[in-house]
């Protein structure tokens, strides 16, 4: 990818409190307000995704913890950062990745700040949306070790939403030529 390019990340999953191994007599641990991002304490599965601004193409990655080093080698193995400016919020993760950008621009979510200019992390936002809707409203539950289908399927939704059926379907059958569809397991998220 190269351009602008948008990175966020979300946690997908639901409140332990809704989970049918939840005991009440387990509460669940209460975050002080300013103490970090709450979804990084609990079971929801964190995934990434990259939104080029100018293309709407999509890449993403279901992965077990957001932290420097995930980011890092998820957009060095995407992007071409030499020659693309990077969006995101002011999550601590991003400034030393952004650093090999041409520019790496900020939005500042606890500020209420979601666009400034034409810098905005929304693309990302919106992808996000669809995908937790989706999830909650269509299958109810993922299992983690399944996310990774769900995430690439909507990844690939979201990339070819502007093209008519003929031209997705034609994508589609393309990308699959030479493989064989088979079920495998998952081994590493990371």
């Amino acid at each position: 990818m190269r351009g602008t390019i948008i990175a966020d990340e979300a946690w997908i999953g639901g409140d332990p409190i809704n989970d049918h191994h939840w005991k009440p007599e387990a509460k669940p641990e209460v975050l002080v307000s300013g103490s970090g991002r709450p979804n990084q304490k609990t079971k929801k599965t964190p995934v990434l995704a990259l939104v080029n601004k100018e293309t709407g193409e999509v890449r993403t990655e279901v992965v077990t913890s957001v932290n420097k080093g995930n980011i890092g080698k998820f957009l060095g193995s995407h992007v071409d950062m030499a020659n693309s400016v990077l969006h995101t919020d002011e999550s601590s993760v991003y400034p030393q990745t952004g650093q090999h950008f041409q520019a790496h621009e900020t939005v500042n979510h606890s500020k209420k700040e979601y666009v400034r200019g034409n810098v905005t992390s929304n693309h990302a936002e919106g992808f996000f949306s669809q995908l937790k809707r989706s999830i909650d409203g269509t299958h109810h539950h993922v299992s983690p070790d399944h996310l990774h289908r769900y995430v690439n399927e909507f990844a690939f939704r979201y990339t070819t939403c502007k093209l008519d059926d003929g031209v997705r379907l034609q994508t589609l059958v393309d990308q699959a030529a030479g493989r064989r569809l088979s079920y495998k397991p998952l081994t590493n998220r990371d």
